[in-house]
């Protein structure tokens, strides 16, 4: 009997490789004993997320800055994401795509877990983006008064006016005003710099600070002035419960998504590079658009086997047969276990074997380079140098072969990215800005 495909979920942003949401997923997912993987997603734009979500199979996504933007392309909206006017959470179905906003839950929950009031009380929402307005409604909804405090101060007011609410700019006077009698601070700005005096803290405030890339001095003046502090992870987790339920109809497990935010951590490796992907993706020309750029030297696989074996990969196939062939993958992958700084490039199949998958996640940070069936075979020479492709009917094999590696390519990448329509060098510059952006900072 054929094992039906894995279930595929993503979280596409720009950037999107810092994102904790495939650990905090993925630990529930195994929890669960689901046949499904949660990976990341870089798209240029919401419309191509979606595209790449229905090509490759994907059913639930999870939306980061600057894509909640993608309620214009989404068939259905619930009523908090109509409220709040972006999306977080699209769920897709053959028939149409529903967008959710669960950022206003993940919110609220995040305070009332602390066992802060929020009736009644006077709340200060810092900035006026996305995720702004979802605490701006969370807090209406649990009856608290609000007002929204932004630099650029008639952002805030046409916020005030959307919602009822009152605003201030972040000039030091003005907060001052803002923040008299203020029980909880929520800070939406996507910034660690100082926005709020350290005086203007009272240890009666509750602060909750959305920037979790690094220690905000609101997080850390805050806890000199002696403030109930939230922590950031907490909205990721309780946004991240009510996605997962949608994702898959299961009863998230909250401990198990709670544990994974806190021991999340992205390694890559020993600064290596792992391209992974079916022939015909683009593996050659981005590894060397990638070490032209930055001087990484390339490692291919494929290359070392045949250098290895003293003859061409077809002849393996041919005479030792295809398991010799994966044995030599095996063996080849080994040996970058102690090397630095290099860019390795993958045969289509090395994901296959689990001990090839867990090497390369060990030594290096994958990336899997996505093609449409129709793009590979396109891409592919018709030279009699692939022997999986050398059948009657090319494309049904490749639908085959991804349909059955897709849970393997998910498992062992930290990010996928679409080429179709690409040039090496924009998806290596994608590439380059992602590790620039995550490891960098």
């Amino acid at each position: 009997m054929t094992e039906e495909p894995a279930e595929l979920f993503a979280v596409i942003g720009k950037p999107v490789l810092h994102s904790k949401s495939p650990q905090m997923h993925n630990a529930a997912i195994k929890e669960l004993g689901l046949h499904a993987h949660y990976i990341r997603l870089a798209a240029d734009s919401p419309k191509e997320a979606l595209e790449t979500a229905r090509l490759a199979g994907i059913t639930g996504m999870s939306i980061t800055a600057p894509f909640k933007n993608i309620i214009g392309y989404v068939d259905e909206v619930d009523p908090i994401a109509e409220k709040i006017k972006a999306v977080n959470t699209v769920v897709i179905t053959p028939e149409k795509t529903i967008g959710y906003n669960t950022d206003a839950h993940g919110v609220a929950h995040s305070i009332i877990a602390k066992g802060v009031e929020i009736k009644g009380k006077k709340v200060v929402v810092l900035g006026a983006g996305g995720a702004s307005k979802a605490a701006i409604v969370a807090m209406i909804e649990h009856g608290a008064k609000v007002t929204v405090a932004n630099r650029t101060v008639e952002k805030a007011k046409e916020l005030a006016q959307e919602f009822g609410i009152s605003y201030s700019s972040l000039d030091p006077e003005e907060l001052k005003k803002a923040l008299e009698k203020c029980s909880i601070i929520i800070g939406c700005l996507s910034t660690g710099e100082r926005v709020v005096p350290k005086d203007l803290l009272k240890p009666e405030m509750a602060i909750f600070d959305a920037y979790y890339s690094v220690e905000s001095y609101l997080v850390k003046d805050g806890k000199e002035a002696g403030c109930k502090m939230i922590d950031a992870g907490d909205w990721l987790v309780y946004q991240g419960l009510v996605a997962f339920e949608l994702f898959t109809g299961k009863k998230a497990p909250e401990k198990t998504m709670r544990d994974a935010v806190n021991s999340a951590q992205l390694s890559q490796g020993q600064r290596n590079i792992s391209l992974v992907g079916f022939m015909g993706s683009g593996k050659d020309t981005i590894a060397k658009e990638i070490s032209g750029k930055t001087e990484q030297v390339i490692f291919d696989i494929d290359r070392e086997i045949e250098n290895i074996a003293g003859k061409p990969i077809k002849e393996i196939f041919e005479t030792d047969g295809e398991e010799e062939f994966r044995i030599l993958e095996s063996r080849v992958l080994s040996d970058i276990k102690n090397q630095k700084n290099i860019i390795v490039n993958c045969g289509g199949g090395v994901i296959m074997r689990k001990k090839n998958r867990k090497l390369l996640k060990e030594n290096s940070l994958v990336v899997w380079l996505w093609a449409s069936p129709k793009t590979i075979l396109e891409r592919v020479p018709k030279d009699g140098s692939r022997p999986l492709l050398e059948v009657e009917n090319p494309i049904r094999i490749i639908e085959k072969l991804l349909g059955t590696r897709k849970c393997q390519y998910a498992e062992v990448s930290d990010m996928m990215i679409n080429t179709d329509g690409k040039s090496p060098k924009e998806i290596s510059e994608r590439i380059i800005y992602e590790i620039n952006k995550t490891f960098k900072n």
